[in-house]
């Protein structure tokens, strides 16, 4: 392992797997990921893996829908997560909570 890097990260789970995923696209080369045990070996190894698209606000429901666009081209890649789509379904049990799932159903389509 290198002394020194420009960029240190420290987790080797999904999210710092990300973040070193993306610099190497950006084409950052100095990068050292740091982890303890095997990557993605702790709290995201656990994780159920639910990527729900829509979310209770419009950053979080972009984040996720950029997840699942990252995860269908990681699916292409000489090595897949495993991801697997397999949809979802929300039920509205009062007309508020129709207007929640519909407001959610805005940020996906803007």
């Amino acid at each position: 392992m290198p002394a020194r890097a420009r960029v240190v990260i420290i987790g080797g789970g999904v999210g710092g797997a990300s973040v070193a995923f993306h610099l190497a696209e950006l084409g950052e080369t100095d990068v050292v990921l740091l982890e303890r045990d095997e990557l993605t070996s702790g709290s995201t190894f656990h994780s159920a893996g639910l990527v729900g698209q829509l979310r209770a606000d419009p950053t979080l429901t972009r984040m996720n829908m950029h997840s699942v666009a990252l995860y269908r081209r990681l699916e292409q890649t000489d090595h897949p997560p495993g991801w697997v789509e397999a949809g979802g379904i929300k039920l509205a049990s009062s007309p508020e909570r129709l207007a929640e799932i519909r407001r959610q159903i805005s940020w996906a389509r803007t």
